[in-house]
């Protein structure tokens, strides 16, 4: 990413402007606008949060990554690539990319060639080429899945890293790659670059991951496709593609869904204890409350509730279920999932 400052500051006015056009539909008088108008509003607005939202969270860490490297922060190698290097490396790899089968190289060239050439910045957790700026964490998006030097042969000599995007549940991982050049006589600290990234680079443990290097059996990950296990860190399994998760990002992912599921489930529940007389008569008074709807429309809403109940109640218990085992269910999951889309569909329906 090129200018990642720039690309947080678009994103952030994406997500705003989405926000507002998403509360629209809400504040606009009766008379302005029909429900087309204001489905057509509410829907882009929830794209623009969606979609600002995400590249704002991309340009902050791309931004991040610079500012590190820039001080010095954990910065294992540097060298400088010469105009005449840089243009050859170029004109290298745009020949590879009309190649079939090659993959994508992420790499963002500038439109013109500084004078003085390009430098590269390898950090620990980020690389900048020339101003393209990558963040590479231990633990995210993408994961480095290896890293080769190859002697350029005619051409100058590269490191490329292949890279891998985790996909949905219909669509398999994205592989893509990050190649640049190597500047002559600077090939101790470009082997020095591809030892640290093809190893796997165990880090610190933090909430939700451990080290990666074998040492605590809470890091072991499990493919639910395929049951490929493995103790580095991966987030897709190399086998199949699928996704994998830890024992410890399933215990503390089950502690946070066991709490938001009981704080759903009890809200639930006292509001069905609440309501269930008024609901049970429409149109009669129980203190302050009256339900002036229909009998069918009583029952609709009683069916909502009881339909949240369920969803907190089946994460909660979901949850308590991962804390204790350190294990997923795809078939629980999937029921959540089910349950989640009928409430939304019943809800666009009301």
């Amino acid at each position: 990413m090129r200018n990642p400052a720039r690309w947080r500051n678009i994103g952030l006015a994406g997500c705003a402007i989405g926000a507002a056009m998403t509360a629209m539909p809400f504040v606009l008088p009766p008379h302005m606008g029909g429900d087309a108008l204001r489905a057509i509003l509410f829907s882009t607005g929830i794209t623009g949060v969606l979609f600002g939202g995400a590249t704002a969270l991309w340009g902050r860490q791309a931004a991040r990554a610079k500012a590190a490297l820039q001080s010095g922060e954990e910065v294992i190698a540097r060298w400088r690539i010469d105009a005449a290097t840089w243009r050859s490396f170029l004109e290298a790899d745009r020949r590879a990319r009309d190649g079939q089968g090659w993959l994508a190289n992420e790499l963002s060239a500038g439109d013109e060639i500084p004078a003085d050439g390009v430098e590269v910045v390898v950090g620990r957790n980020a690389i900048d080429v020339g101003g393209s700026v990558h963040a590479l964490p231990r633990h995210g998006t993408p994961e480095v899945l290896s890293a080769e030097l190859s002697e350029g042969r005619g051409c100058p000599d590269s490191i490329e890293l292949r890279l891998r995007y985790p996909g949905g549940p219909q669509r398999g991982p994205t592989d893509t790659r990050l190649t640049f050049p190597v500047a002559p006589g600077a090939w101790r600290d470009a082997r020095k670059t591809v030892a640290y990234y093809a190893k796997g680079r165990p880090g610190e443990a933090d909430f939700f991951h451990g080290r990666g290097d074998g040492s605590d059996p809470e890091d072991l990950s499990t493919c639910w496709s395929c049951g490929y296990q493995t103790h580095e860190f991966r987030s897709t399994c190399p086998k199949c593609g699928a996704g994998l998760l830890s024992r410890r990002w399933s215990r503390r992912f089950g502690s946070i869904l066991a709490v938001l599921g009981f704080a759903i489930a009890v809200t639930m529940a006292a509001l069905l204890v609440k309501l269930s007389p008024m609901l049970s008569h429409p149109g009669a008074q129980y203190g302050t409350w009256r339900f002036s709807g229909t009998p069918a429309q009583a029952l609709m809403v009683w069916g909502v509730l009881s339909a949240v109940f369920v969803f907190g109640a089946t994460a909660a218990a979901y949850g308590a279920w991962a804390v204790f085992t350190g294990k997923r269910n795809r078939a629980v999951v999937y029921a959540m999932v089910a349950i989640f889309s009928a409430l939304c569909a019943l809800a666009r329906w009301m």
